[in-house]
């Protein structure tokens, strides 16, 4: 028994996976005259472990590029906001990802930012398309809302009173699906040998 867990243990391949640092999640919608634009971001790393080679393949050179375009797409896919209100979305996801929220605040004009901590945890599957992937990063939720109602821009973006005026329509929100944003192979591929 020593002997076979010391084989499988040769074969997985594990990596510290940084996310690309840009929008990995995105969503456009329209409620009335107001367009609400919803963009999450990651930041942190997280633990990849390949599935084990097949046998007479060598561990030490897995799909780079391959695998972290499933891995990004694995903790982008699913994602989406079930309760909205100006104060605290809440984020869900059909993978199991727990979204925490910490903070939120004016991220320019006519945008709030929601931030917090998303633990992820996702079995591997049997192909090198399906790592096991888990660890917590911070992310980032963007909401920008835009009305022609909306003052003209100020000076200070605090000045606005976005929550109050956007308040009402973020409640009117059912689920907000978030779509995965398309990234460059060479974008996605941020893996580190552990």
């Amino acid at each position: 028994m020593g002997a076979q867990h010391q084989r499988r243990a040769a074969a997985e391949t594990v990596y510290r996976y940084v996310p690309p640092s840009q929008v990995v999640a995105r969503a456009v919608t329209y409620i009335g005259d107001v367009l609400l634009e919803f963009s999450l971001t990651f930041t942190g790393s997280l633990t990849v472990t390949c599935p084990p080679t097949e046998p007479g393949g060598s561990p030490a050179d897995p799909p780079t590029l391959l695998l972290a375009g499933a891995t990004l797409h694995r903790i982008a896919d699913g994602l989406f906001i079930s309760v909205v209100r100006a104060d605290r979305p809440v984020i869900e996801s059909t993978g199991g990802h727990r979204f925490v929220h910490r903070a939120s605040a004016l991220a320019g004009r006519r945008t709030r930012r929601f931030s917090g901590e998303c633990r992820i945890e996702i079995p591997g599957g049997s192909g090198a398309g399906e790592p096991a992937i888990s660890g917590s990063l911070g992310y980032a939720l963007d909401v920008r809302a835009l009305a022609p109602s909306d003052p003209p821009e100020s000076a200070d973006p605090a000045d606005g009173g976005w929550r109050e005026r956007h308040d009402a329509s973020l409640a009117s929100l059912g689920a907000v699906v978030l779509e995965p944003v398309p990234v460059a192979a060479d974008r996605a591929a941020r893996l580190y040998a552990s």
